[in-house]
């Protein structure tokens, strides 16, 4: 029984890391900012969307770690 009580939890949790998930998977040079964001301001809607949308975002850092990655091979 208590285990029902304590799933939501875990589940509104898992949610609420998405976008340092993300951000941590992907190795972002800005995952630190993402995670503050995430665990500051990811409360609020605003802040939660923003943090994940740094996490999917592609910028120039990310492309030249890819491009560094495929000359290595």
């Amino acid at each position: 029984m208590e285990f029902i009580n304590i799933l939501p939890l875990i589940l509104i949790g898992s949610i609420y890391f998405i976008p340092s998930f993300i951000a941590s998977k992907k190795n972002k040079y800005n995952k630190t900012l993402i995670y503050f964001i995430n665990i500051f301001l990811g409360w609020s809607l605003f802040g939660w969307l923003a943090a994940l949308y740094l996490a999917l975002k592609k910028d120039q850092r990310d492309h030249f770690s890819e491009h560094n990655k495929s000359l290595r091979m």
